[in-house]
């Protein structure tokens, strides 16, 4: 079994809140009618497969509201006005405390309701921020900016544990925005969560159409096909990444196991001496070998192996599965 390289944010990281609003507020206090069409934007961060931490996604905002200020009445100005003034130790928490106050037919009927959205959701109030940004959804311009909607939707369901729920809202965002590649990712792994490795190949291979060259992606992919038992077509991948990463130490170990399955004892020790080469503080390395020792009824070696991986994390990261092996295996 291969080594995953997943890492999914367990919050949203939401930048330049505070220029963002004064900037809104200045120009509302001038009087101007009309502003700046709204964006709202996700980005996502790949990094190559040696890293053991493959993949950050986050989502930032940047938002020039068009809030028309003849709309609004003269109290929730004088609200705006507050939250310009408040000092930077106070803002996010002030803001939304002010913004609560907020006449019903100023909040819900325009961009603050968004601003309120966004503010809960830095500050983690996620049921808040899941019921406001639901209540903007009708108000969003365009499919993309509902698209970063449903992301959002999604990403509060993830931190609230609602599975069906998040998993719901991505694929919503993802009919909106078919190329968003943090939504793709993050639904190969609700899929591979749920052990719906289809449906988790399915949207692997639409990541990869979109970008190639994300191996990360790629060694996930091979994970996915080791689940099915198809080890011949998991080797084909893992080889590809070596031979575009050949200094990378999760695919050689990876292939190992492969090998071992497929029953290329000899080359999985080459791939899986390679990848303790390469990166010796690797645990999940050590219980590939180990499994290999035992192929050759080689048991001490297989138990000292086991007794490393322990020693370097493998029970913190990875589970018990090691200790039923040694249990069968090993005795003291």
């Amino acid at each position: 079994m291969p080594q995953l390289v997943w890492k999914f944010p367990t919050h949203n990281k939401i930048k330049q809140m505070k220029q963002q609003l004064a900037f809104i507020l200045i120009l509302l206090l001038l009087s101007c009618h009309f502003l700046n069409a709204q964006k709202i934007t996700q980005k996502q961060t790949f990094v190559k497969s040696t890293n053991q931490i493959e993949m950050a996604t986050t989502i930032d905002y940047e938002i020039n509201s068009a809030l028309d200020s003849t709309l609004i009445s003269k109290e929730t100005c004088t609200i705006l006005k507050k939250i310009l003034l408040l000092p930077d130790n106070k803002q996010d928490r002030e803001t939304l405390n002010l913004i609560n106050t907020i006449e019903e037919k100023d909040l819900q009927t325009n961009e603050l309701l968004l601003f309120k959205a966004v503010l809960e959701l830095k500050l983690d109030d996620l049921a808040d921020a899941s019921n406001s940004f639901s209540k903007y959804i009708p108000l969003a311009k365009n499919d993309s900016i509902k698209s970063s909607i449903y992301y959002s939707l999604g990403m509060i369901d993830t931190k609230r544990d609602l599975q069906i729920s998040a998993s719901h809202n991505f694929e919503k965002s993802l009919e909106l925005d078919s190329k968003n590649l943090s939504t793709i990712i993050i639904l190969v792994q609700i899929n591979l969560n749920k052990k719906e490795f289809d449906k988790a190949i399915f949207y692997c291979e639409k990541a990869l159409k979109i970008n190639p060259n994300l191996n990360n992606v790629w060694n996930n992919l091979g994970f996915l096909y080791q689940q099915k038992e198809n080890y011949l077509e998991a080797k084909k991948i893992f080889s590809k990444i070596i031979k575009d990463e050949p200094d990378s130490p999760l695919p050689y170990s990876n292939r190992s196991y492969s090998n071992l399955k497929l029953g290329f004892t000899k080359q999985a020790m080459e791939d899986v001496n390679k990848s303790i080469k390469l990166f010796p503080e690797n645990s999940y390395a050590y219980r590939n070998r180990a499994l290999i020792y035992l192929s050759f009824k080689e048991t001490k070696k297989a138990c000292m192996d086991i007794e490393t991986a322990f020693k370097l994390g493998y029970r913190e990261r990875y589970g018990s599965e090691l200790d039923i092996i040694q249990s069968q295996n090993c005795q003291n």
